[in-house]
């Protein structure tokens, strides 16, 4: 897997995502990263061939998961803008 994708998306959002919205359980795609945020909710940001972001939001409870929202050809510096739009969570302090 490639470690240097999901690290980049964690720099575009900042490092701090734990202490900032309570972020977990973060995993590496191979080509973004995925994590939980709270209230049962999950993200996965992947790298599209146009060298721009894919966003996935959903639902989980249990075994239960409902797609939420998705978001196609983001570019980096909206990343930030966008996942704060579609949660309501800020992600600076």
């Amino acid at each position: 897997m490639n470690n240097q994708i999901a690290e980049i998306i964690l720099d575009q959002l900042g490092r701090r995502l734990k202490a900032t919205i309570g972020a977990k359980d973060f995993l590496n795609l191979g080509n973004g990263l995925g994590f939980k945020y709270p209230r049962g909710k999950y993200v996965a940001i992947t790298l599209n061939g146009k060298d721009l972001y894919d966003l996935q939001f959903k639902s989980i409870h249990g075994v239960n998961i409902k797609d939420l929202n998705s978001y196609t050809d983001v570019y980096a510096e909206d990343l930030k803008r966008t996942f704060e739009k579609e949660t309501g969570l800020y992600l600076s302090l």
